[in-house]
Parts: C-alpha cells; sequence; structure tokens
C-alpha cells in the first residue's frame, strides 16, 4: 500500500462536516498516512485535532472578508513551501477557494482534492455569480472534486462547471458509539414517563436545520391530543430564539440538552428521530439515528433521500411543511410495530451504506487514482 503526506485544510466547523473529518483524519492515520492539519488556532477543533495529528495554525474564517482571506492565502503558501505534501485536501468551500489559490504558486503543485459538504450557493445573486466565476477559475488546480451526495454534485456540475470526470460522489460513513441502555438514556433525556413517546432531533441550532419547523409541528402534534416529548440536542446562534418559541409550545413538553459530547448515544431512549432541514448536505444525524435502529422523519431535500428510503427506513415530507411533518410523527406514534420495522430496516441499511471504513476507502481509492495520474508531476 502506497503512503502520502497529507495536508488537511480546515474552516471552523460543527456537527456532521466536523465529525466527518475526525473520521476521515483518524481513520488515515491509522492506515500508515502521514496527515497533518491546518485550522484557525482559536477553536475547538484545533485541539481535537491537535490530540490525533499534528496541527498548524491557519487563520481562516466563516465571513466573507477578502484581505483576511488574501492573508489567510499568503499564510498557506508560507506553510506549502516550508513543508513537502503530497496531497492537500480541502474541506468546505472557503477552504476551497482560498486553499486552491494559495496552490497556484507552489512549485512543485501537490495534488488538490476538494470536498464539498453542503450547498454552495449563496441567496444573493451578485455573490452566487462571483462565487461561481471563480470556481470555473479554479477547476484547473483541482485533481478532484469529492461530494458528499449525488445532490451536491448535481449543483456542482450545472452551476460551477465541475467537470464529471473530475468528481465524484463519496457519502460520509460514521462509526456510532455504543448506545446506552433505553433506561439509562431516558433518564439523561429527562424522559420520566416511560409510556409517552419520546421525538429527538440531533442538530445544529441553525436556520438551515429547520428547527422552527419543527416546534410548529411538534404543537400541531399536541393540539391532536398525542402523548409525546420532544428533546432537541444542539447548540448555535438561534438557541435562544427556538428556546423563546418553544414556551409558546409548552416548554414541559420540549427540552434543549445543548450541545451533548456522543449524543448518538442517547438515542436508544428515543422513539422517532427528526430531521427537518431546510438545507442537508448528506444528513449524519439521520444515519446515526438509523445506526440506532430509529425511524427517522426527514425533510425530503438534499442528500436526505439518498440516506433514508420512504416507507422502508423512515419518512421524507416536503420541506417548509410542518403540518404533513406533524401528521407523519402522529403517524409513527400510532404505529409501534411500523417504527420497529423501520428501525430494523434502517440499521441494515446503515450499516451496509454508511460506515467509517467504506468511506475512508473511498476517499483512498481517490487519492491512488489522483497520484497515478500525476506520475512524473510530484516526484
Amino acid at each position: 500500500m502506497r503512503t502520502y503526506q497529507i495536508l488537511q485544510v480546515l474552516r471552523p466547523m460543527q456537527g456532521g462536516m466536523r465529525r466527518h473529518v475526525l473520521d476521515l483524519i483518524q481513520g488515515l492515520q491509522e492506515s500508515g498516512h502521514e496527515v497533518t492539519a491546518a485550522c484557525p488556532r482559536e477553536t475547538a477543533l484545533f485541539q481535537e485535532l491537535s490530540a490525533l495529528v499534528p496541527t498548524m495554525h491557519f487563520p481562516l474564517d466563516d465571513g466573507l472578508n477578502p484581505i483576511a482571506d488574501l492573508l489567510a492565502m499568503r499564510h498557506l503558501q508560507k506553510l506549502l513551501r516550508r513543508e513537502r505534501f503530497d496531497i492537500v485536501h480541502l474541506h468546505g468551500a472557503k477552504a476551497g477557494y482560498v486553499g486552491r489559490l494559495a496552490v497556484r504558486g507552489i512549485e512543485p503543485r501537490p495534488a488538490v482534492l476538494y470536498t464539498v459538504h453542503n450547498h454552495v450557493l449563496p441567496r444573493q445573486a451578485l455573490l452566487k455569480k462571483a462565487m461561481n466565476a471563480l470556481e470555473r477559475r479554479l477547476a484547473a488546480d483541482t485533481d478532484r472534486v469529492i461530494a458528499v451526495s449525488d445532490s451536491l454534485r448535481r449543483e456542482l456540475l450545472l452551476t460551477h462547471g465541475v467537470d464529471e470526470a473530475r468528481s465524484v460522489t463519496i457519502r460520509g460513513g460514521i462509526q456510532g458509539p455504543p448506545p446506552l441502555t433505553r433506561r439509562f438514556a431516558r433518564a439523561v433525556l429527562g424522559c420520566e414517563n416511560d409510556e409517552r413517546t419520546v421525538i429527538a432531533c440531533i442538530a445544529r441550532m441553525v436556520e438551515e436545520k429547520g428547527i422552527d419547523l419543527l416546534l410548529e409541528a411538534f404543537a400541531i402534534l399536541l393540539s391532536r391530543g398525542f402523548d409525546a416529548e420532544l428533546v432537541l440536542i444542539g447548540d448555535g446562534p438561534l438557541l435562544s430564539d427556538y428556546q423563546k418559541i418553544a414556551g409558546k409550545v409548552g416548554l414541559a413538553r420540549v427540552r434543549f440538552l445543548g450541545e451533548v459530547p456522543n449524543a448518538a448515544q442517547l438515542l436508544s431512549g428515543v422513539d422517532i428521530a427528526v430531521c427537518p432541514s431546510r438545507q442537508e448536505g448528506l444528513g449524519l444525524a439521520a444515519i446515526e439515528a438509523m445506526l440506532a435502529a430509529r425511524p427517522v422523519v426527514a425533510s425530503d431535500i438534499g442528500g436526505l433521500p439518498e440516506v433514508i428510503v420512504h416507507g422502508e427506513t423512515g419518512l421524507l415530507v416536503p420541506p417548509e411543511d410542518p403540518v404533513l411533518l406533524a401528521s407523519s410523527l402522529c403517524y409513527l406514534i400510532e404505529r409501534p410495530d411500523v417504527r420497529e420495522r423501520m428501525g430494523r430496516l434502517g440499521s441494515q441499511r446503515a450499516h451496509e451504506k454508511f460506515t467509517r471504513h467504506g468511506m475512508l476507502q473511498a476517499v483512498l481509492r481517490e487519492y491512488d487514482a489522483v497520484m497515478e495520474s500525476r506520475q512524473g508531476v510530484i516526484v
């Protein structure tokens, strides 16, 4: 097996993207590759990465700041001139743009792979046009574009002019933590009534995750007389806003647990998992729920239909429709036999299609293919 010196370039990240990158880096290291990470020093991610691999400071933020981005690009160029890497793997649009601009001035140029984890197009028309133009210019500096779902790959092909032959879908895979017993998990979740249906959503508290839609759907569910509790796990900038909305729904039936390490362990105490997203690159939270043998109700958007088989491992509903979301939850509350069947089939599908090992092997195949195509370029 060939081994490589690999630089993973990252912006600040949370949620599924962060889990994906940490799993990838750990897997590469376990496979014998020399991995170095570059991300902002002031982030919790920097501390996590430092415990795994050598980690260098890379001053990249999330906002639009051309001057800061130019400084970040020059910082990365200095790093690449000082250290020799076979492969530079960029994660996320911001790292993708800054990283590929930096690589342009490096000789010999390392192989460049760019993973797109989320939808890349902004809403503003002018900014969208500028991003598309920049992406087309950077295409020649990209050996492989990896999308985490076919939905994202189609977007890249249609809007960014990405060469189909240089792009590939590699869906995320995870290795779920060992579950807690149902009784202990429900105690941690704060669910004292064992007969009551527990609905849970693990997500960042941001607009894209649709938590406001879920709260509205849950209010409808309660108004229909269903005995259920809603547990929301995750942190984010809109947490306090959602807590205020939940106060109108009936706070006693809605609990916010904030950020919980290894939150997937608590899914054994849950009856139904929900992913009410407005946007979703793939949906690792849905995969976690399936691994835990829980049925998933999710928006029919982005990569979620590639994870969930409607009517078999869960239910898909149109995005932005709290009434249909509520009806789907009510349907599963009334049918424990359907929940059990969907959970069982979902667990089988997740173990077959969405494993950390499978994701790692797919990435390594792309590394090998890119390096073989560049023989004579890198010595």
